[in-house]
């Protein structure tokens, strides 16, 4: 394994083939949870790029982005021999597939992957887990939210935060059904001191 690729969808809606994602970052993060490498561009859709408000990419900002099938060979490229992480890993991964199965490319390793979300889940008190409350608990900077890239950087932070105190994320795949280990003793004590 070399390590993570930490990727990040903004899309024009919530289902594929329908919607499309209309930018990506995908950030390579090494076994201790450093940053290694970074990847982001704007992607074209076929159709329009959705909700402004949320993302707040515009018609204009993508007329000279590249189609997805115009760098998905390089995209697939930087997810091989990696294990994808995402928060909220099966909306991600969701996209990721369909869109590379309009190239006939597979991709299995995707869905097998880490979610922050399930982990954050387990780990830090609630009550909400979207990526900006995670990060504040665990005293991470998250800028330039609901971009791709400031998105995939600080779930890359996160996932370097979690595997920094040894937090075992091998049962934190979006697979169903699959038994989920218990937090280490410290690792929770240190969440309940900080909500305190």
């Amino acid at each position: 394994m070399n390590g993570y690729a930490v990727v990040d969808v903004e899309t024009s809606g919530f289902h594929p083939p329908v919607a499309e994602i209309v930018e990506i970052a995908i950030v390579h993060v090494d076994r201790t949870g450093q940053v290694t490498g970074r990847w982001d561009s704007l992607i074209r859709p076929e159709d329009g790029v959705g909700a402004t408000r949320v993302h707040g990419i515009t018609r204009d900002m993508v007329l000279r982005a590249p189609r997805f099938e115009d760098v998905g060979r390089e995209l697939h490229g930087l997810l091989a021999g990696r294990v994808v992480a995402a928060h909220n890993l099966a909306f991600d991964a969701k996209f990721l597939v369909s869109h590379f199965a309009r190239m006939g490319l597979d991709s299995p390793e995707i869905a097998g992957g880490v979610c922050t979300l399930r982990a954050s889940q387990l780990l830090l008190p609630g009550p909400s887990y979207k990526l900006a409350d995670c990060c504040e608990t665990v005293g991470i900077e998250l800028t330039d939210a609901h971009s791709a890239l400031g998105d995939a950087l600080a779930t890359a932070r996160l996932l370097g935060f979690y595997l920094a105190r040894g937090v075992d994320l091998g049962g934190m795949a979006v697979r169903p059904h699959a038994s989920v280990p218990q937090p280490r003793a410290e690792i929770g004590e240190l969440f309940r001191s900080r909500a305190r």
